[in-house]
């Protein structure tokens, strides 16, 4: 019991390590947030360890556990989500509420994979030795490359799309009409720029994104066109790129745009390195939001520019 106690925990422990890796790469982490998820995923994967032989021994009264870990987990994404509401007026490009949500939800739900993760490696070690009849070596080492493998298959399932997956992204021009109304690609009126400085900031450092929707698919052009998606955009181009601006330049906030002609966003962007092809691999990387799906499905079978699909 003992041994397979263990390995459960290790178990549920890498399972949140490699959902850890991924979560770095769409919701960048500070050290003291990587150490309180590494306990959280101990606890969890105790959890779970516990819960076949408590089943076993028909202790139904210790499933309960499971409950009263449920409740602290959702405290985990409600203590998540108000530490990011805090620091919003602090950000340069604000991540916005629906990125926030997505965020905080992102760390109650891995914690479940944990006890997922450890529950089934101790359950394949009970049901080896118990139906098959294999040494205790035997059962640890096939029930280890079990969990190992059902931890990858989580991480896997659980991937999020991502921009890229659902629209093309373009490097256009950026452009000034009128000597300061600034054009992005084929879309004018984006904002004005009043000063001479701020507009050959722009012709200098910018660069012009356009975001379309891949199959001129409405449901795709919907994702991109949320207010909480565009914003999710704008806010991981910052965090991950920089932007060219200080705390009294609100004209260099990146600003998503429709484009009405092709349902695209387009976007004036400002990065401390200009970068193209770093701008539009972070861009497709950008993670979709739950809260931008769902939306146009009596639009499923039309295509933009045309009244029907064919």
């Amino acid at each position: 019991m003992d041994k397979v106690f263990l390995i459960g925990i290790i178990i549920g422990i890498l399972t949140r390590l490699i959902m850890l890796n991924l979560e770095q790469k769409q919701y960048p982490t500070q050290p003291n947030v990587l150490i309180t998820q590494l306990v959280l995923a101990f606890i969890a994967s105790a959890l779970g360890a516990l819960l076949v032989p408590a089943l076993i021994e028909r202790s139904y009264t210790s499933i309960t556990f499971l409950s009263l870990a449920a409740e602290q987990f959702r405290q985990v994404r409600e203590n998540r989500r108000d530490t990011l509401t805090e620091l919003e007026a602090k950000q340069l490009v604000q991540r916005g509420n629906a990125f926030i949500e997505e965020i905080a939800k992102t760390y109650e739900v891995r914690n479940y994979m944990c006890i997922i993760s450890s529950f089934f490696t101790v359950g394949c070690y009970y049901l080896i030795t118990s139906e098959f009849k294999m040494s205790q070596g035997i059962s640890l080492l096939i029930s280890t490359i079990f969990g190992i493998i059902l931890a990858f298959i989580l991480k896997r399932l659980i991937r999020r799309d991502s921009i890229g997956d659902i629209a093309d992204v373009n490097i256009v021009d950026i452009s000034f009409e009128n000597d300061s109304i600034l054009k992005v690609g084929s879309l004018s009126g984006i904002t004005n720029v009043g000063l001479k400085s701020e507009r050959e900031k722009f012709l200098k450092y910018g660069v012009g994104i356009e975001i379309v929707p891949k199959d001129n698919n409405y449901i795709n052009a919907s994702i991109i066109q949320d207010p909480g998606q565009r914003q999710t955009i704008a806010y991981t181009l910052y965090s991950r790129l920089g932007l060219y601006r200080q705390k009294n330049e609100p004209v260099f906030t990146p600003i998503p745009r429709r484009n009405p002609k092709n349902e695209s966003i387009v976007i004036a962007y400002l990065p401390i390195e200009k970068n193209i092809d770093a701008v539009i691999q972070t861009v497709k990387s950008t993670p979709i939001v739950s809260s931008a799906r769902g939306k146009n499905i009596s639009l499923k079978n039309y295509v933009i520019g045309r009244k029907e699909g064919k």
